[in-house]
């Protein structure tokens, strides 16, 4: 099991939300429910990624992480002309990257001047960009992220085609990412690949990109795909992906480094976590 959590969700249904979402959720996952989880399942971090349907208001996000700010980090959605006092703000709270959500949308929309403007603004915060985009979508989004002088993460396996898996252009891209260094690749939400067999998938980027270019997590608390699933789960998952200890903690170190969460509290964390 990773000592990192790099990916969930955290709302409640009495939050406002933007008119055009393709979700409503019927039921709260509130913050303190998802430490409970944590704790529940021996994993100490978690990274908080805005949901879609809040748009713009990271305002639950970041009570969050004011909250918890030992155990929280926080990945944010924010308009292009967001200020730069709110991304300090936002950048002392707890925030360590930004995301693009393209499904249904037009991945032009991401290298648009007002898109690189902002990217060039939270390069000079060290945060990195995280991207939802089905993987027809992810060489066009990689080109546009060409001039980004940060870290790229890529959600839910790249979201290939599933008549085509490991034969996908966008997949094929991924792993041609390697030589960058600056690509990471979620191990997350296989179920989102309709009917996929991700397994492949996670053992190509294993040997191409290798453990620390990976990161996992839970898709907590699986929006639209609730029915049937657990945390344990998916946490099985990632072991029958990833039976290798040593890879396992390889990824939570550049997690650890990724998402900014204290090196030292971290390591002494995992320590306990060993001999317990």
């Amino acid at each position: 099991m990773p000592f990192i959590d790099t990916h969930a969700h955290v709302f409640l249904r009495s939050l406002p939300m933007v008119a055009n979402r393709r979700y409503t959720p019927g039921y709260d996952a509130s913050f303190a429910r998802y430490m409970r989880v944590l704790s529940d399942h021996d994993v100490g971090c978690g990274v908080l990624i805005q949901p879609s349907f809040l748009g713009y208001d990271n305002s639950y996000l970041l009570e969050s992480l004011d909250i918890y700010s030992q155990a929280l980090r926080g990945v944010v959605v924010v308009p292009h002309d967001i200020s730069d006092d709110a991304l300090i703000d936002m950048n002392q709270r707890g925030v360590v990257g930004i995301r693009f959500n393209m499904i249904g949308k037009d991945i032009a929309e991401i290298g648009v001047p007002d898109a690189r403007s902002l990217l060039k603004r939270i390069a000079n915060l060290g945060w990195h960009v995280e991207i939802q985009a089905p993987g027809a979508a992810i060489p066009t989004a990689l080109r546009h992220m060409e001039h980004f002088e940060g870290h790229i993460v890529i959600d839910h396996f790249g979201l290939p085609d599933p008549r085509l898996g490991l034969r996908d252009p966008g997949f094929r891209a991924l792993l041609r990412e390697g030589e960058t260094g600056r690509t990471f690749v979620k191990l997350s939400a296989g179920y989102r690949c309709h009917g996929l067999d991700v397994a492949p998938l996670a053992g190509a980027l294993l040997a191409t990109l290798g453990p620390r270019r990976l990161l996992w997590g839970s898709d907590w608390p699986w929006t639209q795909f609730e029915k049937d699933r657990s945390y344990a789960q998916v946490s099985a998952d990632l072991s029958r992906w990833m039976p290798d200890l040593a890879a396992l903690n390889q990824m939570d170190q550049a997690a650890s480094g990724l998402f900014r969460f204290s090196d030292p509290l971290h390591q002494a964390l995992h320590r306990q976590r060993k001999v317990a």
